[in-house]
């Protein structure tokens, strides 16, 4: 079992040294507190505790308020790609502490959010502007003042009509026939496409309602003038131009205000928000406490191999602390921490991507690291390929700090290179047949044919089977896991019968077939045969064994034999490294072969061939790189873990000082 073995503590704390012992425990990075909900009452060290949180909560919301404003106005930018290489700044909790001001960030913070209410505010006003100046080219050939048609005069009132096409002239006609020299109107220009005339209309208060019973009658639409304009259009636009102008240079002069403050607020709120971050954590922890008036009770998960740690932490705090080891809740599940050898440890991702195994069961971290390093080898298959790719792996490594995370991927994408150089060459695939294909690299044909042992293109039944071998062993081995575990716990029926008795029945199929076929001595075929009776038989006695009378648990033990089926489903899934494999030469064939074809044109035939081969081979690495990884994982996931894995655990999650935008050390003043 590669998990760490855990062990819980409790600890009476005096609320003197609560929170310099907690940012010690912090320090470690080894305690998950435990969160006993519906104990934590409200005592007032508690209350202070929550009113510090709420606190440290609202400086965090501050902190990314800052980033969410500034960011787009940083000049020292840093790639994305560069911060996930893990190219940040590395310091100390103590030095992340130590640049903390609270009342220098709150006064910016203040300063920040009045210039933000400005900008927006500006920016309301000129989209507002904007939105005027574009109503008002619509009305730039009215010659009246915009007064009329908005507020009107004591006498005077004006309205804008747009009518049909085939009515305005009518309605025109109609209007000046009743109202006579009563009215004013003029028609405005308008496009051709346009299927309404526009009128301005002027006319007594006193004779408005008859323009409006005319309009409606001849279905004209009347259109509004916004209630801003007064003078001409003319003069209008001429306004909102100016007033535009005024308020976009005001909005330029608040954007350089904030680019002026931009790297120093966000180098202020990453650090800041980090540190009060750590902080809340740290808080969060505490609160999971049961308190009374002057001690908090705290329980944590710790693995049984850091304990001395922890207890030499406390040690310093004797005096108003009591450390002990505790016995777990009835029914309560410690958490998973993988602890697998360093050639494996690099796997963890992959187990963790698929679920966390349950506490006290199997880890398959080192089960399937060897299949999965050799399965993506021969997925890749090209040694060319597995050299470039472990070259830029292996750089990265050395050139950046990169998480523990990101650094086991790179690892085990490099130990899958270095498989896959290693298959390359006992299959003869250097960037496909490169060494065949171009007559310059003729001196290495015998080096490269001196090391293959295979030619999965004229002959891919070998490897065929090789695969399907790779596959038969994987199956029975997460079958051996399974049994190994049930075995272990206590559950000695279930080992043989579901178990064993597919174990035996599958050896001897295999085996009978292999000599049949003459892969095996023929002497090999009646022992072979024997051994899959006997599994079968095994198989019909006990998987009904659930069923009630014999007749139910008989058909339910002979029916269970059709599930052979799926196993050999599982082991014919593995001929896709078989598949991936010539996939990854035939394509690097093509490509070779395409730069040899417009190598001979002349003048630029060289270069052409040297761009065909750059760009196509760099495509084929990563869209082969991208296959192998996946399929080789989905032969994990499906055919192997589906044996034997129950991934139901939960993930071990300790107090730390884990920060975002910086990498904090461990202080050695902690150890």
């Amino acid at each position: 079992m590669a998990l760490a073995e855990m062990c819980k503590a409790r600890i009476a704390v005096h609320r003197a040294v609560a929170d310099e012992l907690a940012a010690k425990l912090q320090a470690l990075g080894c305690c998950e507190f435990v969160n006993k909900e519906g104990e934590a009452g409200h005592s007032e060290a508690m209350f202070r505790l929550r009113e510090k949180r709420h606190h440290v909560d609202e400086l965090i919301g501050d902190a990314k308020f800052l980033i969410r404003l500034l960011e787009p106005y940083e000049t020292k930018k840093e790639g994305s790609l560069a911060k996930m290489l893990g190219d940040i700044p590395t310091l100390t909790f103590d030095q992340l502490a130590a640049q903390v001001n609270e009342k220098k960030f709150t006064d910016f913070t203040s300063s920040m959010r009045d210039v933000e209410r400005r900008l927006t505010e500006t920016r309301a006003d000129v989209s507002r502007l904007k939105g005027l100046l574009s109503q008002i080219a619509m009305l730039e050939s009215v010659k009246y003042p915009l007064e009329f048609f908005t507020t009107g005069t004591e006498l005077v009132v004006g309205a804008i009509y747009a009518a049909p096409k085939a009515t305005a002239q009518a309605m025109a006609a109609r209007i000046t026939k009743e109202l006579g020299e009563m009215v004013e109107m003029q028609q405005l220009p308008g496009n051709e496409k346009d299927p309404n005339e526009t009128f301005a209309v002027l006319c007594q208060k006193s004779e408005y309602e008859k323009v409006q019973e005319t309009a409606a009658e001849f279905g004209a639409a009347r259109i509004d003038v916004p209630k801003d304009f007064l003078l001409t259009a003319a003069a209008e636009k001429e306004a909102l131009t100016s007033e535009i102008s005024g308020l976009e240079a005001k909005e330029d002069e608040l954007i350089k205000e904030l680019a002026g403050s931009a790297d120093e607020g966000l180098d202020m709120a990453r650090n800041y928000g980090d540190y009060w971050t750590i902080l809340r954590n740290r808080l969060e922890a505490m609160e999971t406490g049961v308190p009374t008036e002057e001690v908090l009770i705290w329980e944590f998960w710790v693995p049984k191999s850091l304990m001395k740690k922890v207890e030499y932490t406390v040690e310093a705090y004797s005096a108003y602390t009591e450390l002990a080891v505790v016995k777990p809740d009835e029914g309560e599940e410690p958490p998973t921490l993988l602890k697998n050898a360093p050639w494996s440890s690099c796997i963890e991702p992959l187990t963790i991507m698929y679920g966390t195994p349950t506490y006290g069961k199997v880890d398959p971290t080192s089960l399937m690291a060897p299949f999965f390093f050799v399965f993506l080898g021969m997925c890749f298959g090209d040694a060319g390929y597995g050299l470039v790719v472990a070259g830029i792996l292996g750089y990265l490594l050395v050139k950046h700090k990169l998480s523990p995370t990101l650094r086991k991927f790179f690892v085990l994408m490099t130990v899958g290179m270095g498989m896959s150089v290693i298959f390359g060459a006992m299959t003869g695939s250097w960037f496909g047949d490169s060494v065949t294909a171009f007559p310059f690299l003729s001196g290495l044909v015998p080096l490269v044919h001196g090391i293959q042992v295979l030619d999965p293109m004229n002959d891919p039944m070998t490897l065929l089977l090789i695969s399907l071998g790779l596959g038969f062993i994987q199956v029975m081995f997460g079958l051996a896991i399974a049994f190994a575990e049930n075995w272990r716990s206590g559950d000695k029926m279930a080992a043989v019968s579901d178990q064993g008795g597919w174990m035996i029945f599958l050896l001897g199929l295999v085996l009978m077939g292999c000599s049949m076929t003459g892969y095996l001595p023929s002497a090999w075929v009646l022992p072979s045969k024997i051994v899959a009776i006997g599994g079968a038989l095994l198989l019909v006695a006990t998987q009904g064994r659930e069923k009630k009378g014999i007749a139910g648990k008989l058909f339910s033990g002979v029916l269970s034999l059709y599930n052979v089926t799926g196993f050999l489903g599982d082991v014919l899934s593995y001929s896709r490294l078989l598949a991936l494999g010539l996939g990854s030469a035939a394509v690097g064939m093509v490509i070779n072969l395409l730069a040899n074809l417009v190598a001979g044109t002349p003048y630029i035939g060289i270069f052409l061939a040297v761009l065909i081969f750059v760009l196509g081979h760099t495509f084929s690495i990563v869209v082969n790189l991208l296959g192998a990884f996946i399929h080789s994982l989905r032969l994990q996931y499906v055919e192997f873990f589906g044996k034997f894995y129950n991934a139901t655990g939960k993930d071990f999650t300790p107090l730390c000082n884990a920060a975002q935008y910086s990498r904090i050390q461990e202080d050695s003043s902690v150890n």
